[in-house]
């Protein structure tokens, strides 16, 4: 759960901002207005991601991300910004809250954690992920009868 109260922190930016992203960075993408998704390097392990945050959070002007307090670590940025749809799945069937939650200025305080810049998800496919499900043109072909006119599914 993220909870918030309060009055507003921030204008949430819909404008990619111009930063100096690190290496590790192959493509940067505005999913919605507050939320970036940053194409990343192949997933490795925790200790890995752990020092690609820090290079994340070391190397941007976090005064520069201030419309973006989310930041998703992603395969492929544009697929994920594609739209809302593939946000949503992509960040949330492949990310852990235990082990994939980070933050820019991360603290804990009596018990709760939180962060004083951008959450950090890292939403990579990790190497204990089913393989990607791809669509089967012959097999759509084959239902795609059932949702045109006269289909049992027309409509729907």
């Amino acid at each position: 759960m993220i909870a918030v109260c309060g009055a507003p922190k921030r204008i949430l930016s819909h404008e990619l901002p111009q930063l100096n992203y690190p290496s590790l960075v192959k493509d940067v993408v505005v999913v919605a207005p507050g939320i970036l998704a940053l194409s990343g390097p192949t997933h490795q392990d925790d200790t890995t991601t752990q020092n690609e945050v820090a290079q994340l959070e070391s190397s941007i002007d976090q005064n520069l991300l201030r419309g973006f307090p989310l930041i998703i670590l992603v395969d492929d940025a544009r697929f994920v910004a594609a739209s809302f749809n593939n946000f949503l799945w992509v960040t949330f069937t492949r990310s852990n809250p235990s082990h994939d939650v980070y933050g820019f200025g991360a603290f804990t305080d009596h018990k709760h954690w939180g962060c004083k810049g951008p959450l950090v998800i890292d939403a990579r496919i990790k190497s204990h992920h089913s393989p990607v499900l791809e669509e089967d043109p012959d097999v759509l072909k084959k239902i795609e009868r059932h949702f045109m006119k006269g289909g049992a599914l027309h409509g729907y």
